[in-house]
């Protein structure tokens, strides 16, 4: 899928990756902690198509071409950048999740209106100094994929009742319950469901490859009270051609999950990397009648 990059001042804007470089806070002999020292850390923001509102914000740090694990807090400020000073307008703390193969974290900022959003994100780290870095999104009024609160397309995909497994997912060894019904189905089963995109074969990074893994991973404990659906990025794989679903579904990206509610409508999108905790999170959330 495609990968979109703009620059909005001193902030880097990413729509699906963007990286900008850190200052950590050191302690001094002296005990004062104002020194800054430039390093190499970066912030990867794995997700694009924000929208107004609440928004879910996935971010991973890098230093160099290594993650950093050891970040113990995440804080972040929004700042408004359509005048000619930044103004915070909300601050909140992270919440992290390490039960996926790159470790994560994501906040859920309050934008009310679409333009370019910076954010000051600082990190705690394990041995107590503190890393701060600025990054920045695009918002958009209304996103191009399905919204919270939206119906979704009643898809009628192709399931394993009439193709094979191979010709359905890339996965090396697709679990057959995720093939077995369509998005038009499941929305009239009045059950909640979760449909993930993905193309797991195809993904060109570990932050997007495992998603589906979390899905399995959770299937067992909700399969009798959620449907569950995976569609393919792609209907042919040689050479590649993409589902129609995507476009149905005006996907700017991938991987993607959508949480329906009972009435098939937008619960949780959730972008880029989810674990299978956030999702069990998310899933309790809408069984219980909420929503993200």
């Amino acid at each position: 899928m495609g990968w979109r990059w703009k620059i909005w001042g001193i902030w880097t804007v990413g729509l699906l990756i963007s990286g900008c470089q850190y200052t950590l806070v050191t302690d001094t002999p002296s005990g004062d902690t104002s020194l800054d020292v430039p390093t190499s850390l970066q912030i990867i923001v794995p997700a694009n198509d924000f929208a107004a509102g609440r928004p879910r914000i996935p971010l991973i740090f890098y230093d160099g071409t290594e993650q950093v694990t050891d970040v113990r807090s995440v804080a972040g400020t929004a700042f408004d950048l359509s005048g000619e000073q930044p103004e915070p307008v909300w601050s909140g703390r992270g919440e992290g999740f390490s039960d996926y193969e790159i470790p994560y974290w994501v906040i859920y900022p309050e934008l009310p209106r679409p333009g370019i959003w910076g954010f000051e994100a600082s990190m705690t780290l394990a041995d107590g100094r503190l890393a701060i870095g600025k990054f920045a999104i695009e918002v958009l009024a209304d996103p191009e994929a399905p919204a919270i609160g939206e119906a979704v397309p009643p898809s009628r995909n192709r399931t394993a009742a009439d193709f094979d497994l191979a010709a359905l997912s890339s996965a090396v060894d697709p679990l057959p319950a995720l093939y077995e019904t369509t998005v038009a189905e499941l929305v009239a089963s009045g059950r909640p469901a979760v449909v993930i995109f993905s193309t797991p074969a195809f993904c060109q990074t570990a932050i997007c490859a495992p998603v589906l893994d979390s899905v399995e991973a959770v299937y067992p404990e909700f399969a009798e009270q959620a449907g569950f659906l995976h569609l393919e990025i792609y209907k042919e794989f040689e050479p590649l051609v993409v589902a129609d679903e995507v476009g149905e579904w005006a996907l700017p990206s991938e991987p993607w999950i959508f949480v329906l509610d009972r009435t098939g409508q937008v619960a949780a999108r959730l972008g880029g990397p989810v674990s299978p905790r956030e999702l069990t999170g998310i899933l309790n959330q809408v069984l219980a009648g909420g929503g993200s």
